[in-house]
């Protein structure tokens, strides 16, 4: 709870995060209530994206956060008739809500989360109080949010799915709704309570984090390009790594002739379909390039985890990538190799050479996902 606290104190919002444990049907939950002076918030959603990114978020807190507001704007856009950057949000301005979805990406990213998936989501019945009004549920914008998406209609006499709600999960999983959760080796379960009782079903939202089985194999990503003649060597290095930082998979540059023969560099990233505006938009902000083109490409990976080593002056994580079960590659991160080399004043090639031992003479280890390409 403090990693999330101290990413959303970034936010500069006055909250308080209050959580507390609960029981509900049974099952032992935690229920997490947020706690703020503000009233009734009205914020456009261009004054929403101008905090998330203007905030200094880690990695891709950012923008898996502006990608959900995105969606949900879109969504309030047809339902108002207005351009998403016009549309205001009422409810979903407020600092509670901000935080509900910066605060689950940031959830996301602590726990290493590199895909998301959920079944349909349900639907209830009945009418909400709102700044426009009495509206039938499920909401307006709600529907529009999941149209094209599976969802499941029940006669749970409330709001059982919010705006808010449908647009995180929208975004995070492409609004791709499945009964059957992906096959894999479960490795933490989490229980969140809500405050209502309902009449069908229990009241918590439940997590499962694991390894999806044959993580190898082909996956569709976007490849994000832009042709740069006019920035200093200095400024695109700077712009690779604010990708990767950003959430990129993999960012490179690579040298190219435009037009009457002047050398330029064309700037790439790998990115997944959820974080393809957001590294879309970083990446213009960076460069100054005033168009970004974006294609599907497909990747083939091994299965990769991550696991810790004990060196005799500190602790150095090493990826470890493996095909049908048989390791062949072992391969130090190079930030704590880096680090360790620094503190101790070692030959950066003795650190890696060292952690490479040491992971070959420790157990078997499950270790856990990796990030990166």
């Amino acid at each position: 709870m403090k990693g999330i606290s101290r990413e959303l104190r970034k936010l500069g919002l006055p909250f308080e995060l209050r959580p507390e444990p609960a029981e509900v049907n049974g099952i032992r939950s935690l229920r997490l209530s947020v706690e703020h002076p503000e009233g009734h918030a009205h914020r456009t959603f261009a004054d929403i994206r101008y905090l998330l990114e203007g905030a200094g978020l880690s990695g891709r807190v950012a923008s898996r956060s502006v990608a959900a507001f995105r969606v949900l704007a879109e969504a309030e856009g047809m339902v108002h008739g207005l351009p998403p950057d016009e549309v205001t949000f009422h409810e979903v301005g407020a600092i509670d809500s901000i935080l509900d979805t910066v605060g689950s990406c940031v959830a996301l990213e602590l726990l290493g989360v590199e895909t998301v998936s959920c079944g349909p989501l349900p639907m209830g019945t009945g009418v909400v109080r709102a700044a426009h009004g009495p509206l039938p549920v499920p909401g307006p914008a709600t529907l529009e949010v999941l149209k094209g998406s599976r969802v499941r209609f029940t006669e749970e006499p409330r709001e059982t799915t919010t705006p808010t709600g449908a647009a995180l999960m929208a975004s995070l999983t492409g609004g791709r709704f499945t009964d059957a959760a992906p096959p894999m080796t479960p490795r933490a379960v989490g229980y969140g309570a809500g405050n209502a009782t309902l009449r069908d079903a229990p009241n918590v939202l439940r997590v499962v984090i694991g390894e999806i089985e044959g993580a190898s194999g082909a996956e569709d990503l976007t490849l994000l390009e832009a042709n740069v003649d006019d920035a200093p060597g200095e400024l695109l290095g700077a712009a690779v790594e604010g990708l990767l930082g950003a959430g990129a998979l993999d960012a490179w540059l690579e040298p190219i002739v435009m037009k009457r023969g002047r050398g330029a560099y064309k700037v790439c990233a790998l990115a997944r379909g959820a974080d393809r505006e957001g590294l879309a938009r970083h990446l213009m902000r960076a460069t100054g390039t005033l168009g970004v083109r974006h294609s599907p490409v497909g990747r083939a990976t091994a299965d990769r985890r991550v696991v810790e080593v004990e060196l005799p002056y500190g602790r150095c994580r090493v990826k470890v990538g493996s095909l049908d079960g048989e390791d062949f590659v072992v391969s130090p991160e190079y930030l704590d190799a880096s680090r360790l080399a620094e503190e101790t004043g070692l030959p950066l090639p003795r650190v890696y050479s060292e952690a490479r031992a040491a992971y070959e003479g420790r157990p078997s280890s499950p270790g856990w996902p990796a990030d990166g390409s």
